[in-house]
């Protein structure tokens, strides 16, 4: 899985008005915490929700990630729904860049349409300065992880391991994992962390194909 900074293009309110109206929101439980945030990130994606369109409702967004604002992308020709989600309140301390003060995290999605490709959903969490460990992570999701494929920040001042697990991505298999073994089923889904020099979490993606 390769992890990388997309280009989103956003506008304020959504400007995808041709969609049809959505059926109700799957109940998602607000996350009161960074964990609960990521188990609901890991739910999505376990239960292919992110190839669901009916997933990026507004309102669902909000519900599932305990946010306030949701801002879609312009249309685009292989996109069916794209955008960030930000206002996480607690969930996210302010940290200062230059002479403001923005969130510590941001949450991206896209849902791809590729002509003559199969639909992929993405949920991507950035932050600007990590504050979990590895062991915190790992202690959360368990142990039954593969190496993922790291790719540093561009803007990243140490590219190379100071602690151990620093500059890598570990990855996990949602889902059903002998699925994949039966005819027409495919597992759930992906979820993958990635660390800094540090071994501090940096990014989260979760994926469905």
């Amino acid at each position: 899985m390769r992890i990388g900074r997309r280009p989103f293009i956003l506008s304020g309110v959504s400007s995808i008005a041709a969609i049809p109206a959505l059926a109700a929101p799957v109940a998602f439980e607000p996350p009161r915490t960074l964990i609960a945030f990521l188990q609901n990130m890991k739910r999505a994606a376990e239960e292919r929700l992110l190839l669901d369109e009916t997933f990026y409702a507004e309102a669902n967004l909000k519900n599932a990630f305990a946010a306030t604002h949701v801002a879609y992308g312009r249309p685009q020709a292989g996109f069916r729904r794209y955008g960030t989600v930000a206002g996480f309140g607690v969930l996210s301390d302010g940290v200062r860049l230059g002479g403001s003060v923005r969130e510590n995290m941001q949450l991206d999605f896209t849902l791809s349409a590729p002509e003559n490709a199969a639909p992929e959903g993405n949920l991507r969490l950035s932050f600007v300065i990590p504050k979990r460990s590895f062991d915190d992570i790992e202690s959360v999701f368990g142990k039954d992880w593969k190496q993922g494929d790291y790719r540093s920040r561009a803007n990243n001042p140490e590219p190379f391991a100071l602690r151990h697990h620093g500059s890598s991505a570990i990855s996990y298999t949602l889902g059903d994992p002998s699925a994949s073994l039966r005819a027409g089923a495919r597992p759930g889904g992906w979820l993958t962390f990635a660390f800094d020099a540090r071994a501090m979490l940096e990014l989260v993606t979760v994926a469905n194909r």
